[in-house]
């Protein structure tokens, strides 16, 4: 589902106007997610508001990443260097430590992504500022990433407290894009509709199982897993997009799955 709503976002070929579809797309099912599971509690809140500023910062800059760069650069690149400063914050501030195996899985995936999005980089053609904003568009998933596992454990309502802050993420979204954007609103109606149902709600779901996971497994095991969602983004890219798939992805997969099994002998 990650995969799925990235490459619906880098094949527009207005991509703000899939990215304001996609995060304004959230609301239909947040808005069902706190009538079923209710609000989060009073001492998560904190957390859900710096959240949803960090989605939205994280939104805006991985928008401009695929203004520059491919699918396959942008992707594995910003993906793959969460996880590591995940790993690293965790333990700091949430004395968050992972075993031995568990280490050892998430770095291969990690390292994995990063030398893969760092070859495309150099093979390409590309704008280098989409490089740049990979880079940072990876900042700004493993700070949400800490935030939200963090703040569904206090919640205690991993649904609830991620429907909350997607509502008021989008109400920043939309602050923004009717500012720097006239009659975008106008164009959502018009042209957006299919995003907005489809990749909106990919989107959603996707996260909010990430966010349920974060309650029962460590946040940088969680956010490794998720990356894997490179596989289906190479074969996406080259099926749709005809991006090119070499003997470098084919590696990359094999060292993803090798270290999707020494975090599964941890459990």
């Amino acid at each position: 589902m990650h995969a799925f709503w990235n490459f619906i976002l880098r094949k527009s070929q207005d991509k703000f106007l899939s990215m304001t579809a996609v995060v304004l797309g959230h609301l239909p099912l947040s808005c069902i997610g706190l009538f079923v599971f209710g609000f989060p509690n009073s001492e998560s809140l904190i957390f859900a508001l710096f959240s949803s500023i960090l989605h939205f910062l994280y939104q805006i800059f991985l928008l401009n990443a695929y203004k520059y760069g491919q699918l396959s650069q942008v992707y594995p690149f910003a993906r793959g260097l969460s996880p590591i400063i995940i790993i690293l914050i965790s333990f700091i501030f949430i004395g968050e430590i992972l075993d031995k195996n568990e280490l050892i899985g998430v770095m291969l995936i990690s390292v994995s992504l990063l030398l893969y999005g760092v070859k495309i980089n150099f093979d390409s053609k590309t704008n280098f500022q989409g490089f740049v904003f990979a880079i940072i568009a990876g900042c700004f998933i493993a700070s949400y990433s800490l935030v939200d596992g963090h703040g569904a454990r206090i919640a205690q309502n991993p649904i609830g407290f991620y429907s909350f802050l997607t509502i008021i993420n989008a109400f920043f979204y939309f602050l923004y894009s009717i500012y720097f954007y006239k009659g975008i609103l106008k164009k959502l109606l018009n042209e957006g509709k299919t995003i907005f149902w489809i990749g909106g709600s990919a989107s959603y779901v996707a996260y909010a199982i990430v966010v349920w996971a974060c309650i029962y497994l460590p946040i940088a095991v969680v956010s490794s897993l998720r990356e894997t969602s490179i596989l289906f983004a190479i074969i996406l890219s080259k099926l749709f997009l005809k991006e090119k798939i070499t003997l470098f992805s084919f590696a990359l997969i094999i060292f993803i799955f090798i270290g999707i099994i020494f975090m599964r002998s941890s459990l």
